[in-house]
């Protein structure tokens, strides 16, 4: 008997287009505490730990993405008019989304098992500023403009300001939030002079 066997090509995607998706996934994650705020169980066993595998799953893109050490560049159609964002993906990038990766997925264990049932903010908002936080922050690694970079970068500020006054009753913490802020800002005003220069 003949068989006549056909060439089926599978495309895979690239990994610029991967670390995309993941991190558009965490922002996914994130929205989905949302749904369930107050739940510790929600966030604690479902949530967090999805984060977590996502971080693997970047860690291992990237570290895929070192091997073959090329440069990728992508336009997304976001942003101002005439003003998109532009991302590259590149062997720096690729290294330090590999940390970003590996460490997320056992901050993310760990947050898994963190919350109790009335301590501290609800465990849902908690995971929507968490989420959005590592997703900026993989964002500033893949910017290839210093629009989409300052957007990355005021996104990952805003978000961990809210993670570091979630205790907000206590003066302590306020106050720390408040010079987490401005020192953040002052970062951000250093760094838009670097790219006018």
């Amino acid at each position: 008997m003949n068989f006549d066997s056909a060439l089926v090509t599978t495309t895979l995607p690239s990994p610029l287009s991967a670390c995309l998706a993941l991190l558009a996934g965490w922002l996914c994650i994130g929205c989905a505490g949302l749904v369930r705020p107050a739940s510790v169980r929600f966030a604690g066993r479902m949530l967090f730990p999805l984060g977590a595998v996502l971080g693997l799953a970047l860690a291992v893109v990237a570290a895929a993405s070192l091997l073959g050490a090329d440069k990728e560049r992508l336009t997304l159609p976001l942003g101002l008019p005439d003003l998109p964002f532009h991302l590259r993906l590149d062997p720096l990038s690729s290294a330090f989304l590999l940390l970003l990766g590996a460490s997320c997925a056992g901050i993310s264990m760990f947050a898994a098992g963190y919350f109790r049932r009335g301590e501290g903010a609800a465990p849902g908002l908690l995971c929507l500023q968490y989420h959005l936080f590592v997703a900026s922050m993989g964002f500033v690694l893949l910017a290839d403009d210093a629009y989409g970079f300052m957007v990355a970068w005021e996104s990952m500020a805003i978000s961990s300001y809210f993670l570091v006054t979630t205790q907000h009753r206590i003066a302590e913490i306020r106050s720390a939030g408040f010079i987490y802020l401005l020192i953040a800002h002052m970062g951000a005003i250093a760094i838009l002079l670097c790219f006018g220069s």
